[in-house]
């Protein structure tokens, strides 16, 4: 490096030169120090890849979770469907026979037809006679498991069957439109009660199906059959009560329009 001499000796040149000469090393030295562009990236891209490893990590923590809850949520669903299968087996539904009577009528006023029902309708159990009745009965049969120290109810099948009776009114053809139309709507009214009665004994059905179906192991099958008969005649009684009442809270369908004239 050439020195200047202009204020200072040769020997503070030499000096001035050898400061200058070191303040360049230290510099230069600071410089190799420095990251440079390259190392930066190279430092920048070794982050991202730790980064990515640990997102890795975490994912694949989160699929492990998610995969152990469905496990258990797919063996509580498997349970519920094998109670429910169990369920079904063990109570079939009821089935539904019905079947229509009726007794006819002739006459072309509203007198003569009411004195026609009157005179004809259907007597009931309490020796009364009414326009219309609905009669029903049940019958079951069912499988018995007989294990080793007791016997319980398999496949209950119920059968209900109803029986409906009504009046049929023999139309003359020159019966007067307006008592044609008073019958049809009495009609309409009087098959909607006696089909409530129908509805009651259905639900009694399904309820004594599911009941015997419920029933626990008994000491042997004489055993089981006996609660099933003691079953039968208490759901029997109670829908005997309800088909009462209904009739009560109607009075026999007159509520529901069931009434002529």
């Amino acid at each position: 490096m050439p020195c200047i001499l202009r204020h200072f000796s040769r020997e503070q040149c030499r000096n001035a030169v050898k400061g200058a000469a070191s303040g360049l090393f230290v510099q230069h030295a600071r410089n190799l120090n420095t990251p440079t562009h390259d190392q930066e990236v190279s430092r920048v891209m070794k982050n991202v890849k730790i980064m990515k490893a640990i997102l890795i990590v975490l994912t694949l923590m989160s699929f492990a979770l998610t995969a152990f809850a469905a496990e258990k949520t797919i063996d509580v669903a498997v349970l519920d469907k094998d109670i429910a299968s169990r369920i079904k087996r063990s109570s079939i539904p009821p089935t539904v026979a019905e079947k229509y009577e009726y007794y006819e009528i002739r006459g072309n006023s509203e007198t003569e037809l009411r004195s026609q029902m009157t005179k004809n309708g259907c007597t009931w159990v309490d020796g009364k006679k009414y326009d219309s009745v609905t009669s029903w009965y049940w019958k079951w049969d069912f499988g018995s498991d007989a294990a080793a120290r007791d016997c319980t109810a398999d496949s209950v099948r119920v059968t209900l069957e109803v029986t409906f009776q009504f009046p049929k009114w023999v139309t003359p053809d020159d019966a007067p439109r307006p008592l044609v139309d008073k019958w049809d709507r009495y009609m309409k009214n009087l098959i909607k009660h006696e089909e409530g009665h129908r509805d009651l004994a259905m639900e009694a059905t399904a309820e004594f199906a599911r009941a015997v179906a419920g029933l626990p192991p008994a000491a042997d099958c004489a055993d089981l059959d006996r609660k099933v008969r003691a079953l039968s005649r208490t759901r029997m009684a109670q829908l005997n009560a309800d088909e009462n009442e209904y009739d009560a809270t109607t009075d026999h369908g007159a509520t529901q329009g069931a009434l002529f004239p």
